[in-house]
């Protein structure tokens, strides 16, 4: 092997690793340092490529290959290593695959067999082609997922890497049963045979990907339904018993208005003061304002900023609800309510200034916007595009943006987050429609 045929496997070998990463990352849904996947597929390359120039059996180098971007996975990501092997193992295939048929259509297409011996220049010119083809494919979505949120860049970037996987399996099948009818160049009948078995098993490999992930969404699905209404279970009881504690007030009001006019006939005055200092804490504790018009989330909004004083956090409402729309109660209570409760599960490792908690809700239209910032000690951990919870018990805990997210799709919203300087802030944007009244 000369010089120029290594440095040709080294830059092949990395671009290939890259885009393994790339493909990992995007349907894991995660952000990842793509200059440390850069750096570290160079490596990788450099090590694969010594072991090609060994002349060691293909099967040794895939392997090696495979295991060193798990390592790079498991580095980058910190994932469990499951689903990632499945990835890379065809990958790797369909990666073997599309070379082969590279090298066979540009061998019909001049009508040469050179094409398919790998130890000419003309196999490795089919081998770039394959190579610049996925590098342009990556760079494409990168540069595209720049222009989007963070947040909602890795979901279409997920979907994006979705689609391109089911055109290229589709696209293998076709090209491998194409080939097989030809009659230009001479392909060895076990060798076709061998790329069209490999053909079907990467388009069953995608289907059970499918297949897989939809069985992981529909266990996600069903345990947030479940943990949904646990948390509304726990707000609906919680405003009920303010209600009870306000229905008690207002029944014994009779008594204390009589109490108090006994005091003030008899001109007992210093009296009178006293025990209406005595009726104010439980007058204060089940008034609440105003703020959205919808009874079930003003209570909420109560009981959340009356939690905020007990624990001395610094809690603000900016709030400009429109009135007769479509948006559900109960939708509207759960997006506030886990907002909410994240936010004070964020802060409560905080001090001082960062003890603080805005809730601002805006209309813009037919848009409403609702925004929430808290103090954050650390940056969050963001992992298959959620935000993952800090409490040791995963199962309980950490569906509150997954919760929030469900509510928002019923009206077309996105949820979007950032972190910046100690400040974690979740968007929620939701059409609506006016709703006439009578």
């Amino acid at each position: 092997m000369n010089g120029c045929q290594i440095i040709s496997y080294f830059f092949t070998n990395g671009l290939r690793i890259f885009v393994c990463l790339y493909l990992v990352i995007a349907v894991w849904k995660v952000t990842a340092d793509w200059k440390k996947a850069g750096i570290f597929s160079a490596l990788a390359a450099v090590f694969v490529t010594g072991l090609s120039t060994l002349q060691v059996a293909q099967i040794y180098v895939t392997g090696a290959e495979i295991i060193l971007i798990l390592l790079l996975v498991r580095y980058l990501i910190k994932t469990e290593l499951r689903m990632p092997l499945f990835l890379t193992f065809f990958y790797e295939i369909t990666v073997l695959l599309w070379e082969f048929m590279a090298s066979a259509f540009w061998g019909i297409l001049f009508q040469s067999e050179r094409f398919l011996n790998k130890n000419l220049p003309e196999y490795m010119a089919a081998v770039w082609i394959v190579r610049l083809l996925m590098f342009s494919i990556v760079f494409w979505k990168i540069r595209a997922d720049r222009n989007e949120d963070r947040t909602s860049s890795l979901q279409k970037a997920g979907q994006g890497i979705n689609r391109i996987i089911s055109g290229i399996a589709v696209a293998g099948i076709f090209g491998v049963a194409f080939l097989s009818g030809q009659n230009v160049i001479a392909i060895e009948d076990e060798e076709m045979t061998t790329w069209i078995i490999f053909a079907i098993l990467i388009l069953v490999a995608v289907l059970l990907f499918y297949l897989g992930r939809q069985y992981e969404m529909e266990k996600k699905v069903a345990q947030l339904e479940k943990e949904r209404n646990d948390l509304l279970t726990r707000d609906y009881r919680l405003l009920k018993d303010t209600y009870a504690a306000n229905a008690r007030l207002y029944h014994d009001f009779h008594n204390h208005i009589e109490a108090l006019h006994r005091y003030l006939v008899k001109e007992k005055t210093a009296e009178a003061v006293q025990y209406l200092e005595g009726l104010r804490t439980p007058i204060e504790a089940v008034t609440q304002s105003v703020w959205t018009g919808d009874e079930a989330a003003d209570y909420l909004l109560s009981s959340r900023q009356a939690l905020a004083a007990s624990r001395e956090i610094q809690i603000r409402y900016h709030i400009e609800y429109p009135r007769h729309t479509n948006i559900r109660s109960v939708d509207l209570v759960a997006i506030l309510g886990n907002l909410l409760d994240n936010a004070f599960e964020a802060v409560e490792d905080t001090e001082g200034e960062l003890r603080f908690v805005e809730l601002t809700i805006r209309r813009i239209h037919q848009m409403l916007i609702i925004k929430l910032v808290n103090g954050c000690k650390a940056a969050p951990v963001i992992a298959e595009g959620e935000v993952k919870t800090t409490k040791r018990d995963k199962n309980l805990h950490g569906w509150g943006l997954k919760s929030i997210r469900a509510a928002a799709e019923h009206y077309d919203g996105t949820v979007e987050t950032e972190y910046e300087n100690n400040r974690f802030c979740t968007v929620v944007t939701l059409s609506f429609e006016p709703v006439k009244t009578k």
